[in-house]
């Protein structure tokens, strides 16, 4: 006869070996992992308080909660971040997909669905391609391309580009480098930590996460400037630009897009109340 453990029983243990190693959201790990290894909702095991699984199940969800709990990144063993509703494969070659960049995604959607007919866009550091994919996917009227510095971020972003059924054009640049044409927008989520705040990072990304998608420069600055200034030239007439920021960089990086020629720059708070987007625009 197979041996059967109780899924309450065997979450509150995660639960446990989490918080003890460390693990902010350990609760929220635990579910999640139980979900991924057990195949269960919430919901289905609320209705079923006395749900259980084989023990050999069991063993193999305490193994991955003994790799979550040396920090290794919940997305990295899992394999895959939601975003914008659709799933994304990542690694250690990509910057893990935040709720923080839905924003800027989500305002570089609304401004090409008010446009009539096609809006050429270029998703600049795309990483994993979770920004330029999304907009592909929820906007009819893009015509998206894709560039990275990293060859192994691309060959991610390709691998979601196929899984998530999108038409983007990928291929490798140092920025502006192998760029060939205007866009109607450009859209980027740059590096924009500064050097010295890197240590102070959580374990999960300081160790877990490509530094060179981290790592802006020592004033966090070095990626805006170079995109801002070069951007211009690569932006068509009363074309629009799409800036993720950091947090206290609501007053910076619109300083250097103003100094660099573009009008109309707003800033955009995310759900914390935190400066997160800034657009401007080509005069």
């Amino acid at each position: 006869m197979q041996l059967e453990v109780l899924v309450r029983d065997i979450i509150k243990k995660a639960e446990e070996k989490l918080k003890e190693a460390g693990v902010v959201d350990f609760a929220v790990d635990s579910w999640l992992l139980a979900e991924f290894v057990f195949k269960i909702n919430r919901t289905g095991f609320y209705m079923e308080p006395m749900m259980t699984v084989p023990k050999e199940r069991a063993d193999k969800y305490m193994e991955l909660v003994g790799i979550r709990a040396s920090k290794i990144p919940l997305q990295h063993i899992t394999g895959s971040q939601e975003f914008m509703g659709l799933d994304f494969k990542v690694n250690e070659d990509v910057l893990i997909p935040r709720q923080d960049t839905e924003l800027l995604v989500e305002n570089a959607i609304t401004y090409i669905k008010s446009v009539k007919g096609n809006v050429d866009v270029l998703d600049m550091c795309t990483g994993s391609g979770c920004i330029a994919i999304s907009i592909d996917r929820l906007c009819e009227n893009a015509k998206v391309t894709a560039v990275d510095f990293s060859g192994k971020a691309l060959v991610v972003a390709k691998e979601n580009n196929v899984l998530n059924k999108a038409d983007v054009t990928f291929f490798q640049s140092d920025l502006f480098e192998n760029v060939e044409k205007q866009y109607d927008v450009i859209v980027s989520n740059p590096p924009y930590i500064k050097t010295e705040e890197i240590e102070s990072l959580m374990d999960e990304v300081r160790i877990h996460e490509p530094m060179m998608a981290l790592d802006g420069d020592c004033d966090g600055l070095k990626f805006y400037k170079k995109i801002a200034k070069e951007g211009r030239q690569y932006l068509r007439s009363n074309g629009i630009i799409f800036f993720e920021i950091g947090y206290d960089q609501g007053q910076t990086v619109p300083a250097i897009l103003e100094e660099n020629g573009y009008k109309d720059i707003k800033v955009y708070k995310d759900l914390s109340g935190n400066d997160r987007v800034v657009t401007a625009g080509k005069e």
